[in-house]
């Protein structure tokens, strides 16, 4: 059982994976359906899924500065079955080790803070592709949220399912987290997220989009005028 002072944040991320589903379609995920590349223009990555999402929703957290989509693979009614969360802001560059370059100390500082302040069970250091390393995390089943004025017990937050998380840097410098959202943790599913993972790539200075956000921007102002 983990004790952490302020847990708004994770709580918000993992019930706003159920309390979006409303805008999905229910579809059963078979094991024919074929990998799908999804990508994003409005915060500008590509990734390859297990499926074609049947929904795809922005900014389901109450922080929009981490910016970001949950895609939804499959639901039952309001609650999320399969589904990805990915954020291109998910955290501080200057308060997170550099998991490439960072000291042995400060990643392990780091980990050790996430399973003893925020919420998770396991945090380890993962190589994500030959050029890239990476934190992969699971959520705690229990947690004990604590007042941070006065240090007391305020009750006992026990989650209706874990759920994965993984934490990098892109090669163009953004700070990237990618939430599994599944039913199971069966070995078929967690692989096929990591492969999603180490498929991810950064359009941020895709030449193609800055002309295509350039010409957005032009027309925006036209249209005020």
């Amino acid at each position: 059982m983990r004790k952490i002072f302020f847990l708004a944040t994770l709580l918000m991320m993992i019930l706003t994976a159920t309390a979006f589903a409303e805008e999905a379609k229910e579809e059963v995920v078979e094991e024919k359906d074929e990998p799908y590349i999804y990508t994003s223009e409005d915060f500008k990555f590509t990734i390859t899924c297990p499926i074609k999402p049947i929904a795809v929703v922005e900014n389901p957290w109450q922080e929009p500065e981490k910016r970001g989509e949950m895609l939804v693979f499959a639901n039952e009614g309001f609650d999320v079955l399969y589904g990805y969360m990915i954020q291109v802001n998910a955290f501080d560059t200057n308060q997170v080790p550099d998991f490439n370059k960072g000291s042995i100390m400060a990643i392990g500082d780091y980990l050790a803070a996430l399973k003893k302040n925020n919420g998770f069970a396991d945090a380890r250091l993962v190589n994500l592709t030959k050029k890239n390393k990476g934190v992969f995390a699971v959520t705690a089943e229990t947690i004990d949220v604590v007042n941070p004025e006065t240090g007391e017990l305020e009750g006992e937050f026990v989650a209706d399912k874990q759920y994965i998380y993984t934490f990098f840097r892109s090669p163009e410098g953004r700070c990237i987290s990618i939430q599994l959202i599944s039913a199971s943790f069966d070995k078929e599913f967690v692989d096929t997220y990591r492969g999603s993972v180490a498929s991810f790539k950064d359009n941020i200075k895709d030449k193609k989009s800055d002309k295509k956000d350039k010409k957005d921007k032009k027309k925006d102002k036209k249209d005020k005028k």
